[in-house]
């Protein structure tokens, strides 16, 4: 009785050390914040800029927290790294909307109103892939990375034009963030 025991008990410990120490975590990530900024390519001042040189930057801040501490919690050394396992990542708190807008009218659209028909995106990892708002909404909730995103605009800003610009980022839980530029006069 003595040794089925002990082989109960080692077999139990064997379960789950395969189960609890083999196997990757899970994590639960959102995003935590923006960094959201003018750019002057030329000479790093983004009071004045000509057309050519401006970019609108824009950085993705993710949390990811573990999503269950049990695997921590056996008591064993986690052996995730020397196995096929990979972690698990879910995106939580998800974007609904990504808004580009100006405080002047620009393109023939009024104050406040979306601009996202006239950006351009450019992530940093994927130079020269010219991409819409939308495409920056998938890869937002797809992907964790935190290279900076470049966004530009189709059309020529006048020159003598000052303007601040705002992002508003919708969750699906109604939060917002809302990141607004310096203002930038275009030369």
């Amino acid at each position: 009785m003595k040794n089925k025991i002990i082989k109960l008990f080692g077999f139990v410990m064997l379960a789950q050390i395969c189960l609890f120490a083999c196997c990757g975590d899970d994590f639960n990530v959102f995003i935590s914040s923006f960094e959201f900024s003018a750019l002057d390519d030329s000479d790093n001042d983004s009071a004045s800029v000509a057309n050519e040189n401006f970019n609108l930057q824009l950085r993705t801040n993710y949390q990811v927290d573990m999503a269950s501490l049990l695997s921590k919690n056996s008591g064993f050394i986690n052996m995730a790294n020397a196995t096929s396992c990979d972690d698990a990542y879910t995106f939580t708190k998800r974007v609904e909307t990504v808004t580009l807008t100006a405080n002047v009218p620009l393109f023939g659209i009024p104050a406040g109103t979306s601009l996202n028909e006239h950006v351009i995106v450019e992530f940093a990892f994927n130079e020269g892939n010219q991409l819409t708002m939308n495409d920056l909404l998938l890869e937002t909730n797809n992907n964790i990375n935190d290279f900076e995103t470049f966004l530009r605009f189709d059309t020529a800003i006048p020159t003598e034009t000052v303007v601040s610009f705002t992002m508003t980022t919708v969750f699906e839980n109604d939060e917002e963030i809302v990141n607004t530029t310096t203002a930038v006069t275009f030369e």
